[in-house]
């Protein structure tokens, strides 16, 4: 086939899962909610992948993965952990306020 990394078998591989991964994603909710049918292509496309990269934790894992440790979410029994620390713009007074935890 002509669509895919030349000579390098593994990223193939990787590319493949995250098809693969997406794909189920996509099934899964489509399957789950009745709004689905209301949703456009690129809504259901922003949907999963915002599912499978922000509210995905692996079982068993000592961290969150990707975003989710700047996010402070934490698996069931690890330690407090220092967050990032954030500025935020206050949109009535136009200023930066921060920083927060």
């Amino acid at each position: 086939h002509t669509t895919g990394i030349p000579h390098s078998p593994m990223g193939q591989a990787i590319v493949e899962h995250a098809h693969r991964s997406l794909k189920a994603m996509l099934q899964k909710q489509k399957r789950g909610e009745d709004d689905e049918a209301s949703l456009s292509i690129h809504q259901r496309l922003w949907k999963a992948l915002h599912t499978l990269n922000h509210l995905t934790i692996r079982e068993n894992a000592t961290m969150p993965i990707l975003l989710n440790p700047f996010l402070s979410l934490q698996t069931e029994g690890d330690s407090l952990k220092e967050r990032a620390k954030v500025y935020v713009k206050n949109l009535q007074t136009q200023a930066w306020e921060g920083p927060w935890d």
